[in-house]
């Protein structure tokens, strides 16, 4: 009876632990809803734009049990990839997450132009964002000012 009594604690405990990181990356995703306005700013938005270099972003997580989801998300970069890729087009991968790296590592190394992990660490800003863009060599417009 006194065990039983030890593993509830033990597991009221994690639950708490548990919902207080759930909180934590709620935030994080709740204060990162602007993203993309950098990247729009920073990359343009011509999706129709005929370009000699493509890059795919692969965004998948540094660790945990959703392998469906990073699996998901490399087999539509790949296929992105193979979609945009062509004798005058060069296609190159941007990876984001440990997971993914993984991945494609195996199947595409010499595609792979950048690599960001540990993104929940070091959550992704605009210097990267403005690094990846030079490492692409991307056309970019006037540099973001934030506002």
């Amino acid at each position: 009876m006194k065990s039983v009594k030890n593993i509830q604690k033990i597991t009221k405990a994690m639950k708490m632990v548990a919902a207080s990181k759930l909180r934590a990356i709620q935030t994080k995703t709740e204060n990162s809803r602007g993203l993309w306005q950098p990247f729009t700013a920073l990359l343009g938005d011509l999706p129709s734009a005929d370009v000699k270099k493509n890059v795919v972003v692969t965004i998948s997580s540094d660790k945990g049990l959703c392998g469906g989801i990073n699996s998901t998300s490399v087999k539509i970069s790949k296929g992105l990839h193979k979609l945009n890729s062509g004798p005058e087009k060069e296609t190159k991968y941007v990876i984001l997450g440990e997971k993914a790296k993984a991945q494609l590592v195996r199947d595409s190394k010499k595609d792979i132009e950048l690599i960001i992990t540990e993104l929940q660490k070091n959550p992704l800003n605009y210097t990267q964002v403005h690094h990846c863009a030079i490492t692409c060599d991307f056309p970019m417009k006037e540099p973001f000012s934030g506002s």
